[in-house]
């Protein structure tokens, strides 16, 4: 076998193997692969884009695998979710202005994975509060999803229960201040099963008094749910803590849940 399979082979190997190759396997498989990638030129094309596929999908994995494990977010948690990031963000940047339900769909579920472990590496005891959830909500200023108007933005609620998925939209006074820079996200973590059903049911709309879980209670580990919620607010250099959700509205997005049905 020439190099250059034999690279494919081993990549692909560790992509399709059941229990996911480690993060660091998975980089090192990725970096080979892209030597033998440019030593072959077009003739391995085919076999690259099947490559990137499945890798991606062993990858994307790795954040969905890490923050389901109960558990501290420790240093080494931290180390390899910065390392993800990395590439799960330039996979965003590909996902912007979906042309179709199912684009959308995925942008926002992949949008919500990035969104999770950044939190865990900014906020480690945010992950006990998701630890005890009964689900989450996360959602982004960016384009990723259909028919986003002015200051609106979109996002996805998980019940941690099910597994269920119910997309939805926002418009909110950090999304029009553009507080975030190049990038605005909410997550909301709901503490049991009737603020998480109402808020995907009904919507919701922030008042005055609910405030963002952050700062220095939350670095203490005390932080605590605030009328059955806790609500952080991220933009792209960190934590925000000041942020005014007042205002704030969110409702289901019946175009991309009517096409998942």
């Amino acid at each position: 076998m020439n190099k250059r399979n034999w690279l494919l082979a081993l990549s692909l190997m560790l992509v399709l193997s059941p229990s996911h190759a480690d993060w660091e396997k998975l980089k090192a498989a990725a970096s080979d692969l892209g030597t033998a990638v440019s030593e072959t030129g077009k003739e391995v094309w085919q076999d690259v884009s099947d490559f990137s596929q499945k890798s991606w999908a062993s990858i994307s994995a790795w954040g969905e695998n890490a923050f389901n494990t109960a558990g501290v977010w420790t240093d080494k948690s931290i180390a390899t979710g910065k390392g993800w990031l990395k590439v799960a963000d330039k996979k965003l940047d590909e996902m912007l202005e979906p042309k179709t339900p199912q684009e959308a769909r995925l942008a926002l579920n992949t949008m919500a994975d990035t969104a999770l472990v950044r939190l865990f590496n900014e906020q480690p005891s945010a992950k006990l509060l998701f630890d005890n959830a009964y689900g989450y909500a996360v959602f982004d200023s960016r384009k990723f999803s259909l028919m986003l108007h002015t200051n609106q933005g979109a996002g996805v609620a998980v019940n941690r229960k099910n597994g269920k998925h119910t997309y939805m939209k926002m418009f909110g006074a950090g999304l029009a201040a553009g507080i975030g820079g190049k990038f605005y996200q909410q997550v909301i973590l709901f503490e049991d099963k009737t603020r998480f059903d109402a808020f995907v049911s009904k919507g919701w709309e922030a008042t005055s008094e609910m405030g963002v879980v952050a700062g220095k209670e939350s670095a203490e580990l005390t932080a605590k749910y605030n009328g059955g919620m806790a609500i952080y607010q991220i933009g792209e250099k960190g934590l925000l803590f000041d942020a005014n959700l007042s205002g704030s509205k969110y409702w289901a997005d019946d175009d991309l849940n009517q096409s998942n049905q």
